[in-house]
């Protein structure tokens, strides 16, 4: 397929870059945003003014910028502050199973819409690797200048919103020879386990996810372990001690619980893009395993694989024994009580406490089955290791 063939769900090219900048800079939604931001004060009492500065001064710095990799070397310095703020240590793990020389397809756990993908890069790029470009879902893009963001960062689009059998099939081919493209560009890919976040804390690998990556695959006639050795998968662990977006995802489960559906706001994927850049993570983990390679040809047992990596890298935070302790305790099991002693203990449930005093019991209950899963399932991992 040509790369014109893309054009509707690829990433931006380097020499489109100039003028996408050009056009956020006549984006009257892009400067309130940032102006908002930035200068909440003087947008609220002179917003044309404040406006009219951002925009005069994003043009002196846009007009240096004329590819993705100085966009993103311009946006780092901005990353490293963002997280010194958000994320009171982060960690990295796995680097030394990838090799500069290869190239791969990076299947991680989704808890985070914006969050995920850029820890993903920042360790990457801060590594001396390239960075990977990153599947996004269309639900994502209601805002113009948010999908020209988007794609200025190497995303590319995963078309959920389609209507009609051959018109989805269409999309989820292109999307597969998109990825398959990628990498025999020698572009790495990530794209998370399943389509939407585990706001239930249950991070599973959807079967979906692989056959998709295998449709451009079995197009040339290879079978299903040819395409996946191909593609070099690389499952990823993110582990977040706090996640700013928990009381929303409780509540959105409890919504579906009573009334069996739960109707999004129209505003509410971009903000839950805002408050999980912006609000606090605590302690990051990361770690890259290495590369799959199984000779099965059943995506069953490659998503279980996947699966088995993710949860047994795992890092478990103390609000993690925590919510187990809680959430047993239900059941008179309060069998997680032994990591919680002493002085660290105290101050984990005073922080627990401080966080949800004010949060009502069914999303409560859960908030704590949401941090409990990471043990349950590291936990179950750990046993069938010890078999």
């Amino acid at each position: 397929m040509s790369l014109a063939s893309f054009d509707d769900i690829r990433a931006y090219h380097d020499h489109e870059v100039n003028a996408v900048l050009a056009s956020l800079l006549e984006d009257g939604e892009f400067l309130q945003f940032v102006a908002q931001h930035q200068f909440p004060y003087l947008n609220r009492f002179l917003p044309r003014w404040t406006q009219k500065k951002i925009q005069s001064g994003l043009d002196q710095h846009f007009k240096r910028i004329d590819s993705i990799q100085t966009w993103q070397n311009q946006l780092t310095p901005h990353v490293e502050k963002l997280m010194k703020k958000t994320i009171s240590e982060f960690k990295v793990s796995g680097l030394e199973n990838l090799s500069k020389d290869q190239t791969y397809v990076f299947i991680s756990n989704h808890r985070d819409i914006a969050m995920d993908p850029l820890l993903v890069n920042f360790a990457l790029l801060k590594a001396g690797f390239n960075t990977s470009k990153v599947a996004i879902g269309d639900n994502l893009l209601g805002r113009q200048f948010v999908a020209k963001l988007m794609r200025l960062n190497k995303s590319f689009v995963v078309k959920r919103s389609v209507e009609g059998r051959r018109e989805k099939l269409k999309a989820v081919q292109d999307l597969s020879d998109y990825i398959h493209h990628c990498v025999r560009s020698n572009q790495h890919v990530w794209i998370a386990q399943k389509e939407g976040r585990a706001k239930d804390g249950v991070d599973l690998t959807d079967t979906a996810v692989l056959k998709m990556l295998h449709m451009a695959g079995r197009k040339l006639g290879w079978e299903f372990n040819q395409s996946m050795a191909f593609l070099n998968v690389v499952p990823v662990s993110i582990s977040y001690e706090w996640d700013p977006c928990d009381i929303d995802k409780a509540q959105e489960r409890l919504t579906v619980e009573q009334n069996g559906r739960y109707e999004k706001s129209l505003d509410e994927d971009f903000l839950s893009i805002v408050k999980g850049l912006q609000g606090d993570k605590g302690r990051v983990a990361l770690h890259f395993s290495e590369p799959l390679s199984l000779e099965s040809n059943l995506a069953e047992q490659w998503s279980q694989a996947i699966d088995e990596s993710i949860h047994r890298h795992y890092h478990l935070f103390e609000n993690n024994h925590l919510a187990l302790s809680l959430f047993e305790s239900k059941t008179n099991d309060a069998s997680s009580n032994v990591h919680l002693k002493g002085r660290d203990g105290k101050k984990i449930k005073g922080m627990w406490h401080k966080r949800f005093k004010s949060v009502p019991k069914g999303v409560l209950k859960n908030i704590e089955q949401y941090y409990a899963q990471p043990v349950l399932l590291k936990n179950k991992i750990e046993k069938q290791d010890a078999q």
